[in-house]
């Protein structure tokens, strides 16, 4: 009976972030934004992440920064635990943007293993995604090399926790050859 509580909360964690994302699409303009999501959880799955909180956080994760969806919307139909995540995964648009990503870094680095392992999947599905942005190439390696900088903030975080994460060192291997692509070591 629990696990088919947990598997409704994460359905209905994949129909409310569909909802409020539903008219946004990735860079190329057709992919619906929500392919992105599923990208994470599916993410989080194979580095063997089985915790409904944290892949419900998975699917949630960018409701607050990128839609009218505030923290109590999320706690109310997700709880303080799923929250908790998503905000600490949100970016405080009202500052200028190099003291915004500064601010994120610091709030990425001091969070919990679980905010680390969603980010690291979300890294992970950007990354893959890049080779489909109508972006330049310039602006594909400063996208990477960003998101190295996140990377930083959280590898001792995951490492210290791998415990927790059974795949993990294959997904970092596969982040390590991704970033290789665009010229980025980490």
């Amino acid at each position: 009976m629990a696990k088919r509580i947990r598997m409704i909360m994460i359905l209905d964690a994949e129909k409310f972030a569909k909802d409020k994302h539903q008219y946004q699409f990735r860079d190329d303009g057709t992919t619906p934004y929500w392919t992105h999501l599923q990208k994470v959880v599916d993410n989080l799955i194979t580095l063997g992440i089985h915790d409904e909180v944290i892949l419900c956080a998975g699917w949630l994760h960018d409701t607050i920064e990128d839609t009218d969806t505030d923290y109590d919307d999320i706690d109310e139909n997700f709880g303080k635990e799923t929250v908790d995540i998503v905000a600490i995964l949100t970016k405080d648009t009202r500052l200028i943007k190099q003291k915004r990503e500064i601010d994120y870094c610091i709030q990425l680095k001091a969070s919990s293993w679980q905010s680390q392992i969603v980010k690291f999947a979300d890294m992970l599905a950007n990354l893959e995604d890049l080779k489909n942005s109508k972006k330049s190439p310039l602006e594909k390696i400063k996208q990477a090399q960003n998101k190295l900088e996140y990377y930083n903030s959280i590898k001792f975080g995951l490492q210290e926790n791998k415990k927790n994460i059974p795949n993990l060192e294959p997904q970092i291997k596969k982040l390590s050859d991704i970033f290789l692509e665009y010229d980025v070591i980490i």
